[in-house]
């Protein structure tokens, strides 16, 4: 049984009934109190009942096990804390001071902290060291307090009033140390969790939590901002990325940087996800922005076995990894296929996906393309002097190949990609198939998006405004239909539907007859017109002119 949370809810409740009964049990006492001829009123046997029919109730929700306490975060914080200062005061973890440090900032949840420890036995005997003056690796300990992969709560209690080289001695018990429910962090070879802990720490250095983030998919890679940049965008999979990278076995100062750098390069570049990388600098590259400058500790064995980085020397626990960003190059597989892949070669203006065409727009690009096989350029909308007029064409209407026409809808003005596209989703089956393209040709394109005519909310736009836009997308699927684009002309087709659906907000009474005829000449049409479109997309039989459909009409 939880008593603390039915006291909670007791003690709640019954300060509500009594609320309301005051005011009950005074109207009845005026009405049967003396001189009354009402029955004699007693209030405290009311009063009673009252209670233990309330007892009973209370008793009933225990019994049916029908009771949920709600507690918000600050409740259950408020409790952890009286529970820790409850604990700590008998004893929990003890500390004592072996060596005074410098300054007067103490670590606070958040920051990033390096820590040497020592730990013995209860009798005496050493037990595990970071300090090379007792064999151990010289490396400390990296830990964000109150985050990521969690350390004894012991040691975050015993560092919280702590200074920069403060050493300090602490005694812990083991609900304290490696059992703490918190506590995520693997204890050393030959330490014990369930006995008392014997902790010789000292605090090296602090780096805030402003700068500080917890990355990776275990949040066991710990980053420091040192240089910010004004992107939004971080590179993923499959993006080519390019990078200088510093690589570094943590100093036994704790300071990062002190250390000489195992492997140093300007610039280094691959494709993420490819498997070349280790997947501690992918994790860590996923957090930046490009530009940023960032200095990651990251766990030794999530560097270890790439040819891309030699592993680190004197067989460390962590590594440290100074990036700076240089750049990388948007990479999206459009197909889910690797049939349409487009790589972003240059930036353009805005934000994605705010600024770009996604949908049905006038466009105006540049694009030139070679075949993949042969290297022959085929098209190049520049012309020979490079002076001439962007190409201006309508998205959605299958004027340029489908590869082009679903890339260029993440795009944004100003962007120069490069498409590359299977031959299914370049020029086979079109009539406009390119001299020197033969059937089954790969493709690639350099496209440029110069701008486009951003459309408005058509959802939202007056019944007028509606109807004149289902009849244009109405005349956009004939010229499609007629020139044979059938994909195009069903999409387009079937927008005028949706749209001629959503017209309910009608002003005045010419608009009703119009509104009427457009969905009933629509949906009077369409079983007849997409069963003709699905004919011809998957036979070769003509098809025979529909002239009493709304949709088409020649």
């Amino acid at each position: 049984m939880i008593v603390a949370p039915v006291v909670h809810y007791c003690r709640q409740n019954l300060i509500a009934a009594i609320d309301k009964a005051v005011p009950v049990l005074v109207h009845k006492s005026r009405l049967c109190g003396p001189g009354s001829s009402g029955a004699v009123f007693d209030p405290c046997t009311m009063a009673v009942q009252a209670l233990q029919a309330y007892v009973s109730e209370i008793q009933k929700r225990i019994d049916d096990n029908d009771y949920e306490p709600q507690f918000d975060d600050k409740d259950e914080k408020k409790d952890k804390e009286l529970r820790e200062s409850e604990d700590l005061s008998h004893g929990a973890v003890l500390k004592g001071t072996v060596e005074q440090g410098a300054g007067n900032r103490h670590p606070q949840e958040g920051d990033l902290v390096y820590i040497h420890i020592s730990m013995t036995a209860p009798s005496g005997q050493l037990l595990h060291s970071t300090r090379l003056e007792e064999d151990g690796s010289g490396v400390p300990i990296a830990l964000v307090l109150g985050r990521g992969v969690r350390a004894p709560r012991g040691w975050e209690l015993g560092l919280q009033d702590m200074v920069c080289q403060q050493r300090c001695q602490l005694t812990i018990k083991p609900e304290y140390g490696y059992k703490h429910k918190d506590c995520h962090m693997q204890p050393p070879k030959g330490v014990s969790i369930d006995e008392t802990m014997h902790v010789d720490i000292k605090l090296l250095e602090i780096y805030s939590k402003d700068d500080v983030r917890v990355v990776g998919v275990n949040e066991n890679i710990y980053k420091t901002i040192k240089q910010r940049s004004e992107s939004w965008e971080s590179p993923r999979e499959p993006y080519a990325v390019e990078v200088s990278c510093a690589a570094r076995v943590p100093a036994p100062s704790g300071r990062q940087g002190d250390s000489p750098p195992y492997f140093v390069t300007p610039a280094l570049g691959f494709i993420m996800g490819s498997g070349t990388a280790p997947s501690g600098l992918e994790e860590a590259l996923s957090s930046m922005t490009q530009g940023e400058q960032s200095v990651f500790s990251c766990p030794a064995e999530s560097i270890r076995g790439s040819s891309m980085l030699p592993d680190p020397p004197h067989q460390p626990d962590r590594v440290e990894l100074d990036l700076h960003l240089l750049k990388f190059a948007q990479v999206r597989d459009m197909t889910g296929n690797g049939e349409v892949m487009k790589r972003r070669i240059r930036e353009g203006r805005g934000q994605f996906p705010m600024d770009c065409p996604m949908a049905d727009s006038r466009l105006q690009i540049h694009y030139k393309g070679h075949a993949v096989d042969t290297g022959q350029e085929f098209v190049n909308t520049r012309g020979a002097d490079s002076n001439a007029e962007p190409l201006e064409f309508d998205s959605g209407m299958g004027i340029l190949p489908e590869a082009i026409d679903m890339t260029v809808r993440l795009m944004t003005p100003g962007e120069v990609s490069l498409i590359t596209s299977t031959s299914q989703y370049a020029y086979d089956g079109r009539p406009d198939r390119p001299p020197g393209v033969l059937e089954g040709a790969n493709v690639e394109w350099e496209v440029e998006l110069i701008s486009f005519q951003k459309q408005p909310d058509w959802e939202r736009a007056e019944p007028d405004a509606k109807i004149k836009h289902a009849g244009e997308l109405k005349d956009q699927g004939n010229m499609a239909f007629k020139a044979g684009r059938l994909k195009p002309a069903r999409s387009k087709y079937t927008k005028a539907l949706r749209l001629a659906d959503r017209i309910f907000d009608l002003e005045t009474e010419e608009q009703v007859p119009l509104h009427f005829h457009l969905p009933t000449a629509l949906y009077g049409s369409e079983e007849l017109l997409l069963a003709k479109i699905a004919l011809r997309m998957y036979t070769s039989a003509p098809i025979a002119s529909v002239n009493c459909c709304w949709l088409y009409q020649a």
